[in-house]
């Protein structure tokens, strides 16, 4: 099946809190730009499920997709059965990606899609335990970004050198591109936004000792932490 003949009649896969079948697909142009940079010969991974993954199994990618709905991924297994699409190269992960990514054995991969739960700090787990796995020349999808967790998460990815905006889809999906190795060893001086976005605080707390010191007549303290940065 062709993404074309796939968003002409998108099937229902999600559940909405009353119970009943709805779509709650990714972008038609996330799809597309998943469509032209997939292929049987890409290692893939998604938090989340949808459209996204009946996509990755007709492009018989090796997927791996996390969700903690059982009845979501029956859904899009039954779907793929109807329509003679294989899902034999979908890894499905039932559970929740905090629980499954930290003890999920991963090779290289060629693209992450980060697309499950949005709320606080799911969308910084799945990147934090995909990142290293991604390939140099890899591509980090972050979904939703117009949610406060998705819009922070591509901030500070924005703000790192190893991590380069390839594209920014419907004002909502920001597509990075991994242009060199990144490791979780750094400090937080070595991460431009942390220091931009700590400056005022740092410097507040900062005025507020030097005060509290200067109540308790403690001039020393004030002269001798005036260098401290934190």
């Amino acid at each position: 099946m062709t993404l074309q003949l796939l968003l002409q009649n998108p099937p229902r896969l999600h559940e909405d809190p009353s119970g009943k079948l709805t779509s709650w697909q990714i972008s038609d142009a996330v799809l597309n730009f998943l469509n032209k940079h997939v292929d049987s010969n890409s290692v893939t991974l998604e938090t989340g499920a949808g459209l996204s993954t009946v996509l990755f199994a007709t492009k018989s990618a090796s997927h791996t997709c996390i969700v903690p709905d059982l009845k979501l991924i029956r859904r899009i297994q039954s779907y793929c059965n109807d329509n003679q699409i294989s899902c034999n190269n979908i890894a499905f992960k039932a559970g929740i990606s905090e629980q499954i990514l930290p003890s999920l054995e991963l090779g290289s991969l060629d693209l992450v899609l980060i697309d499950g739960r949005h709320a606080f700090p799911t969308p910084f787990i799945d990147w934090y335990y995909t990142c290293e796995k991604l390939k140099i020349g890899g591509m980090m999808v972050v979904d939703d970004t117009q949610i406060w967790t998705g819009a922070i998460l591509k901030k500070f990815l924005l703000s790192e050198p190893e991590w380069k905006l390839t594209a920014d889809l419907s004002s909502k999906t920001a597509i990075f591109v991994k242009i060199k190795d990144y490791s979780h060893s750094k400090e937080w001086l070595d991460q431009s936004l942390v220091i931009n976005k700590s400056r005022y605080s740092i410097m507040a707390s900062k005025i507020n000792r030097g005060l509290e010191a200067l109540r308790q007549g403690n001039f020393g303290k004030i002269f001798g932490k005036a260098a401290n940065p934190t």
